[in-house]
């Protein structure tokens, strides 16, 4: 599975897709990480049952949860009278998409191989046959074990990677955004 980085990653972009010139807005920086990362979030009914993979990679984890958190931001925005509800909803739906996608694309060692993806109508599972992100085996059979699964030595080059790929994304994006507002600057004095 990949790990919080690489979502993080895919969650700055998204937020950086959409925000407009100038100041951060830290809401929507959040509100992409947390959808980004969203569909992770179903090991925390596994951990309070003490299995803390009981039920990951299940329902949250597919297309049909993508619809139903673009639905609840639609209906949240139109409800709340805001404009823009259905561009807000294509977008919280293609963040939170985001993270299947990386799914897709990372190794998985473990049986059954990558997500079923597109329950209830199939139970097929899908992995690309090309992954590019590195994979964390995880314990999800106890508390500790996932925890131990986390923090092993043999995990630090991965999540070094990750953190490597969220710096880099980081670091792009600023230098392009710095670049693109240079020539914008050049523009306008070259028409003074």
């Amino acid at each position: 599975m990949a790990l919080c980085f690489a979502h993080t990653a895919a969650g700055y972009l998204a937020y950086e897709a959409v925000r407009p010139a100038g100041a951060h807005r830290p809401g929507l920086l959040a509100a992409a990480v947390l959808l980004a990362n969203g569909p992770d979030l179903d090991f925390v009914p596994g951990i309070l049952l003490g299995h803390p993979g009981a039920y990951h990679r299940g329902i949250t984890h597919t297309v049909l949860a993508v619809v139903v958190v673009a639905a609840a931001v639609a209906l949240g925005g139109r409800l709340l009278g805001r404009r823009g509800w259905r561009a807000a909803a294509a977008w919280a739906g293609a963040v939170y998409a985001s993270h299947l996608v990386l799914d897709f694309f990372t190794v998985d060692a473990v049986p059954p191989y990558g997500a079923r993806f597109l329950w209830p109508f199939s139970d097929a599972y899908y992995l690309s046959s090309h992954t590019v992100l590195p994979e964390i085996v995880i314990d999800g059979r106890s508390v500790g074990g996932l925890a131990q699964s986390l923090v092993a030595p043999r995990t630090f080059p991965v999540w070094g990677q990750e953190v490597a790929l969220l710096l880099v994304v980081v670091a792009t994006v600023h230098a392009a955004r710095a670049a693109l507002a240079r020539v914008a600057w050049s523009d306008a004095r070259e028409r003074s």
